[in-house]
């Protein structure tokens, strides 16, 4: 039974054992005509008045199921309603090739979205977001193990993305979130160019590791992983070129299994400690 249905099943048997009362107290304290008819209007106008709160309830779900952007914030409904607006003007001049390439990318959004709502895997587009959003919501105590193959400088200091990336990282090992980071390297010279970078990683509280990837004996099942276990979060990469197409899973199987891959890799690694500044 909903909740609508038990209102007016409670409404309509109070309403009956409240008319029953009126008769029977104005016997009861004699009262005039006048006086039951008002007490009888009261009721039915406080009746009236609940089925207009319930009716107003009902409109206001069938409205947001009709029109779900509703329940999101204003400045999300403007967002929203903006990028419905600029897809339909977009599908009018459908034979821009470029227009056709932006509107195979919007329309794919609604697998991801429903890929995340069930919990499954799905491709992402921003190695750096994805990171971005994990890192912001980790709390002190809990651990951010990453096998990174963001071995050029650039990956880490230029371009707004990147920077605000890196500072993330060094505020959230301030407030006491572990981040672990194995920088896998191919030789010599990718220490030499990565170097300062994890200098100052390890300068600001993380836990810096570096291996060379012929060390490994194939213990890298991907090009680059993240993971959060206390989240159930992984980040994936699964070629060296291919940085801007991650794979985000909450599969808690494969999250245990990178877990595992991380520490067979750590065991391979090398700590880089860390270089006290004068």
């Amino acid at each position: 039974m909903s909740r609508v249905t038990f209102l007016r099943l409670f409404i309509g048997l109070f309403g009956i054992v409240f008319i029953v009362l009126t008769f029977w107290l104005s016997a009861y304290f004699h009262l005039s005509i006048s006086t039951k008819i008002v007490i009888v209007l009261a009721f039915a106008l406080a009746t009236i008045l609940a089925e207009l709160i319930i009716a107003i309830g009902n409109l206001e779900k069938r409205l947001k199921a009709v029109f779900p952007s509703l329940e999101l914030s204003l400045k999300e409904q403007i967002a929203v309603n903006e990028t419905i607006m600029l897809y339909n003007k977009l599908k009018k001049k459908k034979t821009d090739i470029s227009t056709r390439i932006a509107i195979a990318g919007f329309e794919k959004i609604h697998h991801l979205l429903r890929q995340a709502e069930k919990g499954g895997d799905f491709t992402f587009h921003d190695i750096y977001a994805a990171k971005f959003i994990i890192l912001g919501e980790l709390k002190p105590g809990q651990s951010f193990k990453v096998v990174s193959n963001l071995i050029e400088p650039f990956y880490w200091k230029s371009g707004k993305d990147m920077t605000e990336h890196t500072e993330l990282n060094y505020r959230q090992a301030k407030k006491g979130i572990r981040i672990e980071r194995v920088f896998v390297l191919k030789n010599e010279d990718d220490f030499s160019n990565i170097k300062e970078v994890m200098e100052e990683q390890a300068n600001n509280n993380i836990d810096v590791f570096y291996v060379f990837k012929n060390d490994l004996n194939r213990l890298l099942p991907y090009a680059s992983f993240a993971i959060s276990e206390e989240l159930s979060i992984g980040v994936i990469s699964h070629r060296e070129d291919l940085l801007g197409k991650v794979t985000i899973t909450s599969n808690n199987e494969i999250i245990t299994e990178l877990a595992w891959q991380f520490d067979n890799i750590k065991k391979q690694s090398n700590k880089f400690n860390m270089i006290k500044k004068p």
